[in-house]
Order: structure tokens, then sequence, then C-alpha cells
């Protein structure tokens, strides 16, 4: 059971992705955002879905540097251009559980989409996790949030 939890908080930190934390190479509108998330518990099988509204303040961010706030993760291949981006990512070793994923996210102006592969080897176990995600902008402030 702790493979599951350690899988779906690396989930949790994938569904950071969607939002402006760091200033990058994406440019997109700001306001208030619709987020769909989607993904399946590797276990259960049991479909993972959530829907957030979020109040992005940055028109640039970089999604794959999102994923280097936790420092045990590297990046260590990024293509960029000025609307979309795909990345790899390691992360773990040592005493840690290993991790490696790779990501793309493409901005459409007041539209976005993404998708992430996470793979986990735990011993002798290894689990996959797919990560999809779209959004869209609902205003143009984020004026009541």
């Amino acid at each position: 059971m702790i493979v599951v939890k350690l899988l779906l908080s690396v989930v949790g930190l994938t569904l950071t992705l969607a939002l402006p934390l760091t200033a990058g190479a994406i440019e997109i509108e700001t306001g208030a955002w619709e987020i769909r998330m989607q993904s399946v518990n590797p276990v259960s099988g049991q479909p993972i879905k959530e829907t957030i509204i979020e109040c992005i303040e940055d028109s640039n961010f970089d999604p794959a540097q999102t994923m280097m706030e936790d420092e045990a993760c590297r990046i260590v291949d990024k293509q960029e251009s000025r609307n979309s981006v795909s990345w790899k990512i390691q992360c773990g070793g040592g005493d840690m559980v290993s991790f490696s994923g790779e990501g793309s996210f493409i901005s459409h102006g007041d539209s976005a989409e993404g998708e992430m592969r996470m793979v986990m080897t735990m011993g002798q176990t290894r689990m996959e996790m797919r990560n999809k995600w779209s959004g869209k902008r609902i205003s143009a402030t984020c004026d009541g949030m």
C-alpha cells in the first residue's frame, strides 16, 4: 500500500504542473482557468478525475521547472518553443524510491493541454501512471477567487 501512496504523491506533484509556479517559456493567457486532470490508479484501475479553478497571474511559465521544486528531481532533457514544452525527468535514487517520467504541455493561449507518464520502481515492483490535463480560461480576471 505504501507504493500506491508514493505513486499517488507523484500524481499530486504532476498535477501542480497546471499551476503557474515559475516563470518560463510557455505563453499563456492570464486570468481564471478551469483545469481538468485525469489519470488511472495503477493498482485498482479506478479513474482519478479532478477539476479545479485556478488563478493564473503570470503569462509565462514552465511546467517542467515546477518538478524541480522537489530537490530529489532533475530534468534530463527538455525541448521548448513559444507555446510548447516537453521534458524527461528523473527523481529519487540512493535510499529513495526511484521514478522517472516524461511529459509535454501545449498552450493555445486561452486553452492548454498536456500529459505526463511516470514510472516508479521499488525493488521488483514497477508501477506506471499516466496523467492528462486540459485547461481553458474562463475569465480574463481572477476577481472573486
